[in-house]
């Protein structure tokens, strides 16, 4: 295929990318996301690195610009792996053969990457080197203290782990089917909290007969298979009730 082909393709591409509607759109960049997190091992790290600072700034007493600071870091990384993997794609598609240019090309775009790494490392360093060890006791505290913290916290970590492994296993959307099932891991959740909280078992039940509603629907809907949607609950119930326990101790 020589490159007036593969430009009549890339035209043909930005034409059916402005006729497709606003949601597809946004599932066709989660899927551009998605697919370097599941063909890049470099993506896969900074993704397990992303959920262990949100979780670190998440409990830590960070203030607005310091949480900026991470933010922007994250997400400058995320950008410049997006784009080097990108880079990378496009230099394959024009040559699979070795050019010096091909090289440059792919060693500056590694380059951005590592600029970017080296800087959110120095900001990590430079916002948890005393949080960490001095607020560990004020974030139990936290926690044991205020239970609204604690189920945001359990709720936000269960929607993190079900979008990671959805991009990990590269079944479904963000939003809309895969594996697991996110509906089923946050129903279980809630019947977990529900649980831990009372002591009748008519609160119980009817909590434990919406869960069941809740995940018959995305297999009725053929949204989410069996499998899919025990997972998803077991993973709902296992990440509340370790949380549970950590906050308890």
């Amino acid at each position: 295929m020589d490159i007036l082909e593969r430009c009549d393709i890339m035209g043909d591409s930005r034409n059916k990318w402005k006729n497709i509607g606003v949601t597809e759109k946004f599932n066709v960049a989660f899927e551009g996301i998605f697919e370097t997190i599941r063909t890049e091992r470099h993506m896969k790290f900074h993704c397990f690195c992303t959920i262990i600072i949100f979780i670190l700034s998440l409990f830590l007493d960070i203030g607005k610009n310091e949480a900026l600071a991470i933010i922007i870091s994250v997400s400058l990384i995320w950008i410049a792996e997006l784009f080097n993997t990108a880079i990378e794609s496009c230099v394959d598609m024009v040559t699979e053969k070795y050019h010096p240019l091909a090289k440059r090309a792919k060693d500056i775009a590694a380059g951005a990457v590592l600029i970017t790494a080296i800087n959110a490392l120095f900001v990590g360093y430079i916002v948890f080197e005393k949080k960490i060890v001095l607020n560990m006791k004020d974030m139990f505290y936290l926690m044991k203290s205020s239970y609204q913290h604690t189920v945001l916290s359990i709720f936000v970590l269960i929607i993190v782990i079900v979008i990671c492994i959805k991009a990990i296993s590269g079944k479904g959307t963000a939003l809309r089917g895969g594996f697991p099932s996110g509906h089923s891991a946050l129903a279980t959740s809630i019947l977990t909290l529900v649980t831990s909280q009372t002591n009748n078992p008519k609160i119980f039940f009817l909590t434990l007969v919406l869960t069941i509603l809740v995940i018959h629907s995305r297999i009725e809907g053929k949204i989410h298979t069996f499998f899919e949607t025990m997972v998803g609950a077991f993973l709902g119930w296992a990440v509340t009730y370790l949380i549970l326990v950590i906050v308890n101790l």
